[in-house]
């Protein structure tokens, strides 16, 4: 729930309607990177964290490292040990076929939700009065 610092002041900082808490698209975000390239951790979050999508703030390192290790679970990443380099060895991680069908199934579900996104702000931006369109959902 919004709270404010001072009375009448309200601040949704913390809120779900502000879009900090985008955990959820962790998992195709991942699954995007992976299909491009094989990746460690370290090189993985650095690359999340540049996604427009999380507002140049990476997700939590902790939820990505038990997300990636579900997917694992779920055969859709593998993950090896990468000794080739100088330093200590890395856990890197691979898209597997299975991982590739559920990225296109996100690929579908997205592009159903974005639909239905933009027809929510319409409806929002009915709500509010406003007729000229600011940012717009333009997912297709």
């Amino acid at each position: 729930m919004p709270t404010g610092k001072r009375k009448g002041m309200v601040s949704f900082e913390k809120c779900p309607c502000a879009g900090r808490h985008l955990e959820k698209f962790v998992q195709p975000a991942v699954l995007s990177l992976l299909a491009e390239e094989p990746l460690h951790g370290y090189l993985l979050m650095q690359r999340l964290g540049k996604m427009p999508m999380f507002r140049n703030h990476a997700p939590d390192s902790t939820g990505v490292y038990r997300f990636l290790k579900a997917m694992e679970d779920r055969g859709l990443v593998v993950a090896a040990w990468d000794v080739s380099g100088s330093g200590p060895a890395k856990k890197q991680f691979r898209l597997t076929a299975k991982g590739r069908k559920c990225l296109e199934t996100w690929v579908a579900t997205l592009e159903t939700y974005c639909d239905g996104l933009s027809h929510m702000l319409r409806t929002l931006r009915h709500a509010l009065g406003r007729t000229a369109h600011g940012k717009r959902c333009c997912c297709k």
